[in-house]
C-alpha cells in the first residue's frame, strides 16, 4: 500500500513539474527584434533600458560552403534558415545536404557602438566574422579533413557603424552530433551587458562544479575513514560526476577552462560516460543507504541498460544518434525518478531527515524536468539547474550530517548503555555468585555431615539429606537453563513446538512442588482453573516454564497471604490469572520488570532477575500476551494469554510416528478417533498384553493401531479412573500413559499403580510432548520405568516396549528361581529333621513310624506335583501340603503342636505354591516351638467382599518391634528368605503385600489378602 502511494506521489509529481515547465516555455514570449529574410533592424531597440537581444529569426545559409567575408557573397546560392534551428542534427542534414555550412545576418544600425555577442551551442565548431573582422571562433570549420571540433561557448565584441553590419558565422558538424548548425539562441547587446552577462554565467556555473567538486572529495575523505559505509563512496563519486556533467552541459562550458583544446568526440565520450554512471551510482547510493526499500531486480536492470546505451554511443553510425539520445534521456529521467521514488518511500516510512528528502527530491526532479526539457528545445530558459543542484547537494549533504549527528548521539547513548549494562553485568555475576554459592554450599554441609555420621547409617535414614541435594542439583540446573536460554532467546535459536495442552491438567501438575513452598511460607496456593477449559496450542515445556516462573515469582515476593491461579475463556484464548497479595510493583519499575536481570528494588529477595525476562518471551514466541496489574502493598495479577487449539493445529501436532498406520497395519478395524468408546479392547492374540492411557482420542486411536500392528493384545482408556479400573480387572504385561491429562494426571496414576505392583512386576512407559530434568526426577520417583518424548520415532518407540516386556519377563523367571530356591532352602532342613524322627521312633512304636511314612510320602508327592512344573498351584494341595507337614510335626512333638484348621471346605481359587506351608512351618518353629508348652497354630481361609483371606497365627513368642520391621529384609538372616519369597509373590501375581502383626510373649498372626478375579 505504501509502495504504492509513494509511485502515485512520483508520477503526479513529475507530470505536475513537466507540465509546469512545458506551459512556462510556451508562454515565454520573446519580445525583442526578430530577424526576417536575413535582416535584423536594431535601430529602434533601447539596450539600456529592454536590455540584450537574441539573434532570432530567418539568416541567410550557403549550406556545403565555408565562405570569408572576401567571397562575393552576391553570387553565392542561399536558403533562409530559422535560428535557432528546432530540429535534430540528422534531420538538419537531410534538409541542408551538407555538414558545413555559412551563416549570414546584415543588422541595422542607427547608429556607432561597440556591441558584443554571447555564444552559446553551435555545432561542432564555428567561426564568426562582423564586417569582415575575425570576432572569435571554437574550433576550425573545414570541408577537409583539418576540421577541428569544439562546443566552447565565448563571448566576442566589435563594432556596429550606423546602417547595415554583415555577420558571418562558418560551420562544420561532426558525424553524429545530436545538433546542426546553431541549435541556442545567440545573445547580442552592448560592450557592458554582454561583459556582466559572460561573468555571471562563468561565476554560476564555477560555483556549482567548484562545490561539487569539493563535497564529492570531502565524503570520499570520509569514506577512506569509514570503508564499510559504501554509501559515502557512491555519493562522493555522484557529487564528483555532478561536477563533471555541469562543466560541460553549462551555458559556459567551464570544462573547457581546464582543456581548452578538447574536441567534440572527447567530450561526447565524457558526456555519455559520465550521464551513465551518474545513473549507476545514485542507484548504488540507494541500494546501501536505504537497502530495506531498494529492488535489486530494478538496479540490475538499470544498470545493463546503461550498458547498453554506452556501447551505442560509441558506434560511428549516425542513425543511432536519436536512439543513443533517447536512451540517455530514458535511463537518466527513470533513474531519478526512481531515486524520488525512495526518497518518497523513505519519507512515508518516516526514515530519519525526512525534511531533507522531501527537499531533495523536489529539487531533483526540478533539474532532470529542466535538462530534459533543454535538450529537446532550442529555446533559452533560466538556468535553474544551478540552483536545484545545488539544492540537491545541499540537502543531501545536510541528510548525511544528520545520520552521523544521531549515529554519534546513539554512539553516546549506547556508551552510556554499555557502562550501565557493565553495571548491570557486575551486579549480575555478584548475584549468580551468591546465587551458586549459597546452594553449594548446603550440598557441602550436608556432604560433611553425612561423612561425619556414625558408619552403619543406612541409605534410607540419610533419604531426606540426599533429597535434599536432589533439589539443589536441580534448582541449579534451573539456573544454568534460564543462563542458556536467554541467550537463545537473544539471538533467535529458541524452537517452540506447541501441541495441544489442558491448561488444569498442565498447572495441577506443576503446583504439587510449589505447595510445599508456599506451605514453608505459611502462604496459601489456591488452584481455581476449571476442567473444562478448550485445549491451547502451546509448547509443554515452555508452557510449564512459564508457570513455574510466574508462581515462583509470587511466592518469593509475597510474605503473607495467598496466590491464587485462575483460568478463563477470551476472544484471543485462554487467559492464565495469577494474583498474589505481596509487595506489589511500583509505577516506575512497570516498564523494565520484564527486562532481563531487572529486579524489584523494594525488597531483599534474591533472584537473578531473568524470570519475567524469560516469560515474556516465550509467550511473545507462542503467540501470546502478557501484561500485569500491580498495586503497592495490595499485590500484583500476571495476565498470560495463549491462543486456543484450531483445526490447523490439530494437524500440525499430531504424532510423528503417524506413518506406523500404513508400515503396520492392524488386523482389526481401529474406530476413528470420534468413534472410540473407552475402554477399548483389541481383538485377542497370542502376545504380551498391553494398557494404554492417554486423554487424546485421536492420539490414543494411533496407539491402538501402532501396538496391534506389532501385534500385542491392546485395552485403550482415557483417563487415569478408567486406568486403575482395568488395573483391578486384570494386570497387563505393560503400561504406556501420557504423563499430562485433565484430572489424574500421569504422574498420580503412576503412584498408585507403585503402591500394588513392582517396578519389575507391571512397567510401565511414560509419554510427554515435553521432558525437562525435574519432570524425569519426578516421573521416576512416582515409579515411571522410562520416559519417552513426543514427537518419537516408531522403532525406538516399539524397542522400548520390548524392552520392557522382556525385564518384566526377566523378573517373573527371576522370581520362579527364587521359588526353587526356597524349596532348596526348605527341604533338606525338614527332610533330616523327619528322617531323624523316624529312626527314633521305630524302636518305640512301629505303627506310629509307619502313619509318619505315610504322611512323610503325602507330603513328598505334594510338593514334587508342582515342583519346575508350574508357578500356579491351588488352595486345596497347598491345604494338603500343610496338613501332611501338620501331621508330621505333631507326630514329632505330640501336644506341644496343636491345630486349627478353619477352612470352608468349599473353597478352592488358584494359588502359586508354598504359600501357606512355609508361614505354618514358620508359626510351628520360630513362634511355638520355641515355648517349653508349645502352643497353637490357626489357619484361616474365608472370602470377604471380592477377597480371600488367609491368615495364619500362633500364639508362640512373638516379635519386637525392631524384628517385626526388619523381618521381610533377606540381609538378617535364613528365617527370613521364606517371608521375603511370599511377600515378593504375593505382589507379582496380586498386587498386595503380607501384613504382620506381633506383641512379644503373645504370639504372631500373618494376614494375605488375595482379590477374588473369578
Amino acid at each position: 500500500m505504501r509502495r504504492s502511494f509513494a509511485l502515485g506521489v512520483v508520477l503526479l509529481c513529475y507530470v505536475g513539474f513537466f507540465l509546469i515547465f512545458l506551459s512556462w516555455y510556451h508562454s515565454s514570449k520573446y519580445d525583442g527584434p526578430i530577424a526576417t529574410h536575413g535582416t535584423l533592424d536594431i535601430s529602434h531597440w533601447n539596450f539600456a533600458k529592454d536590455g540584450e537581444i537574441q539573434l532570432n529569426g530567418q539568416w541567410m545559409l550557403y549550406p556545403g560552403q565555408i565562405l570569408s567575408p572576401k567571397d562575393n557573397l552576391a553570387k553565392k546560392k542561399y536558403q533562409f534558415m530559422t535560428v535557432p534551428t528546432a530540429k535534430n542534427g540528422t534531420e538538419n542534414f537531410k534538409a541542408v545536404g551538407s555538414n558545413t555550412g555559412t551563416y549570414r545576418l546584415l543588422i541595422h544600425s542607427d547608429r556607432n557602438q561597440v556591441f558584443g555577442l554571447q555564444t552559446s551551442t553551435i555545432y561542432s565548431s564555428n567561426r564568426i566574422y562582423v564586417n569582415g573582422q575575425f570576432v572569435g571562433e571554437s574550433g576550425h570549420p573545414s570541408t577537409d579533413h583539418h576540421m577541428e571540433t569544439s562546443l566552447r561557448s565565448y563571448a566576442a565584441y566589435f563594432t556596429l557603424h550606423k546602417g547595415d553590419n554583415e555577420l558571418l558565422i562558418q560551420t562544420t558538424r561532426a558525424t553524429g552530433a545530436v545538433g546542426w548548425g546553431i541549435s541556442r539562441p545567440i545573445l547580442f547587446g552592448t560592450q557592458q551587458q554582454i561583459s556582466q552577462k559572460h561573468d555571471f554565467i562563468l561565476f554560476n556555473d564555477l560555483s556549482v562544479v567548484i562545490s561539487f567538486f569539493i563535497i564529492g572529495l570531502y565524503f570520499l575523505g570520509f569514506f577512506i575513514q569509514r570503508t564499510k559505509d559504501l554509501y559515502l563512496l557512491f555519493f562522493s563519486i555522484i557529487c564528483l560526476l555532478f561536477a563533471v556533467i555541469i562543466s560541460f552541459i553549462s551555458e559556459a562550458r567551464v570544462i573547457y577552462l581546464l582543456f581548452p583544446n578538447l574536441s567534440y568526440a572527447h567530450l561526447v565520450i565524457i558526456e555519455s560516460t559520465s550521464t551513465l554512471l551518474i545513473g549507476i551510482a545514485l542507484l548504488l547510493y540507494l541500494y546501501f543507504a536505504y537497502p530495506q526499500l531498494v529492488s535489486k531486480k530494478i538496479t540490475y536492470g538499470v544498470v545493463t541498460v546503461s550498458l547498453c546505451t554506452l556501447i551505442l554511443d560509441f558506434l560511428p553510425l549516425d542513425q543511432l544518434t536519436m536512439i543513443g539520445l533517447l536512451l540517455h534521456t530514458s535511463s537518466a529521467v527513470f533513474t531519478l525518478a526512481y531515486a524520488f521514488y525512495i526518497f518518497v518511500l523513505a519519507i512515508i516510512q518516516r526514515v530519519e531527515g525526512s525534511v531533507y528528502l522531501m527537499i531533495a527530491a523536489l529539487s531533483m526532479s526540478i533539474f532532470v524536468i529542466m535538462t530534459t526539457i533543454n535538450v529537446y528545445i532550442p529555446k533559452r530558459l533560466f538556468a535553474l539547474y544551478s540552483v536545484s543542484s545545488l539544492l540537491f547537494l545541499l540537502m543531501l549533504a545536510l541528510l548525511m550530517s544528520q545520520r552521523f549527528s544521531n549515529a554519534f548521539k546513539r554512539s553516546e547513548h549506547l556508551t552510556a548503555e554499555l557502562d550501565q549494562n557493565n553495571q548491570i553485568k557486575d551486579e549480575f555475576i555478584a548475584k549468580i555468585s551468591h546465587e551458586f554459592r549459597t546452594p553449594l554450599n548446603g550440598i557441602i554441609n550436608i556432604a560433611q555431615t553425612l561423612l561425619a555420621s556414625k558408619k552403619d547409617r543406612k541409605i534410607s535414614e540419610e533419604a531426606e539429606k540426599l533429597q535434599m541435594v536432589t533439589r539443589i542439583g536441580y534448582r541449579l540446573s534451573d539456573l544454568v537453563n534460564d543462563i542458556l536460554d536467554i541467550e537463545k532467546l537473544k539471538h533467535g535459536t529458541l524452537a517452540v513446538r506447541p501441541v495441544p495442552l489442558d491448561v488444569a491438567a498442565v498447572v495441577q501438575a506443576e503446583l504439587a512442588f510449589y505447595k510445599l513452598l508456599a506451605e514453608k511460607k505459611g502462604l496459601y496456593l489456591v488452584n481455581q482453573i476449571p476442567t473444562d477449559l478448550p485445549l491451547i496450542y502451546a509448547d509443554e515445556n515452555r508452557f510449564r516454564q512459564i508457570i513455574n516462573n510466574l508462581v515462583d515469582n509470587a511466592i518469593k515476593y509475597t510474605q503473607s497471604g495467598k496466590i491464587t491461579i485462575r483460568a478463563k475463556r477470551n476472544t484471543d484464548g485462554v487467559e492464565l490469572i495469577i494474583a498474589d497479595t505481596g509487595s506489589g510493583i511500583p509505577p516506575s519499575e512497570m516498564e523494565t520488570i520484564f527486562h532481563p536481570f531487572e529486579r524489584k528494588k523494594v525488597t531483599q529477595v534474591e533472584g537473578t532477575g531473568l524470570g519475567l525476562s524469560i516469560v515474556k518471551q516465550l509467550v511473545a514466541l507462542q503467540k501470546g500476551k502478557l501484561w500485569v496489574d500491580s498495586e503497592v502493598g495490595v499485590g500484583s495479577i500476571f495476565h498470560v494469554v495463549l491462543p486456543i487449539i484450531r483445526s490447523e493445529h490439530i494437524i500440525d501436532s499430531r504424532l510423528s510416528t503417524k506413518h506406523a498406520r500404513h508400515t503396520h497395519q492392524s488386523k482389526g478395524q481401529i474406530p476413528a478417533a470420534k468413534a472410540l468408546i473407552t475402554p477399548h479392547y483389541s481383538h485377542s492374540v497370542k502376545a504380551p498384553a498391553i494398557l494404554v492411557v492417554d486423554d487424546d482420542l485421536e492420539n490414543l486411536s494411533i496407539l491402538i493401531d501402532m501396538l496391534e500392528g506389532i501385534p500385542y493384545n491392546v485395552t485403550a482408556v482415557k483417563n487415569g479412573k478408567e486406568a486403575l479400573a482395568e488395573l483391578a480387572r486384570a494386570k497387563p504385561d505393560l503400561v504406556i500413559t501420557d504423563l499430562m491429562m485433565p484430572g489424574m494426571s500421569g504422574f498420580e496414576l503412576c503412584t498408585k499403580i507403585r503402591k500394588q505392583h513392582r517396578l519389575t512386576e507391571l512397567p510401565v512407559l511414560t509419554l510427554t510432548a515435553a521432558i525437562n530434568n525435574e519432570d524425569k526426577h519426578l516421573a521416576f520417583r512416582a515409579g515411571a520405568n522410562d520416559i519417552l518424548q513426543k514427537p518419537y520415532n516408531f522403532s525406538e518407540f516399539a524397542a522400548r516396549i520390548r524392552g520392557l516386556i522382556l525385564m518384566k519377563q526377566a523378573a517373573a523367571q527371576a522370581t520362579n528361581m527364587e521359588v526353587a530356591f526356597l524349596q532348596s532352602q526348605i527341604r533338606p532342613h525338614f527332610l533330616y529333621n523327619v528322617l531323624n524322627s523316624m529312626i527314633a521312633l521305630s524302636y518305640e512304636d512301629i505303627e506310629k513310624t509307619r502313619d509318619m511314612i505315610t504322611q512323610f510320602a503325602a507330603y513328598l508327592r505334594g510338593s514334587f506335583d508342582f515342583q519346575n512344573t508350574s508357578s500356579i498351584s491351588s488352595l486345596k494341595k497347598e491345604l494338603e501340603l500343610v496338613k501332611a507337614y501338620l501331621a508330621i510335626e505333631k507326630m514329632r512333638f505330640g501336644e506341644r503342636v496343636r491345630v486349627m484348621l478353619n477352612v470352608d471346605g468349599t473353597l478352592d481359587f488358584p494359588l502359586p505354591p508354598l504359600m501357606i506351608q512355609p508361614l505354618v512351618e514358620n508359626a510351628v518353629q520360630h513362634g511355638i516351638g520355641k515355648r517349653k508348652t508349645g502352643g497353637q497354630v490357626r489357619v484361616t481361609v474365608r472370602h470377604e467382599k471380592n477377597h480371600y483371606i488367609i491368615q495364619v497365627a500362633d500364639n508362640g513368642v512373638g516379635m519386637s518391634q525392631e524384628e517385626l520391621e526388619s523381618v521381610l529384609d533377606i540381609a538378617n538372616g535364613r528365617r527370613s528368605v521364606g517371608l521375603k519369597n511370599i511377600n515378593n509373590r504375593l505382589k507379582h501375581f496380586f498386587g498386595t503385600e503380607l501384613m504382620i502383626e506381633s506383641r512379644l510373649g503373645s504370639g504372631t498372626t500373618i494376614t494375605m489378602h488375595l482379590p477374588d478375579r473369578s
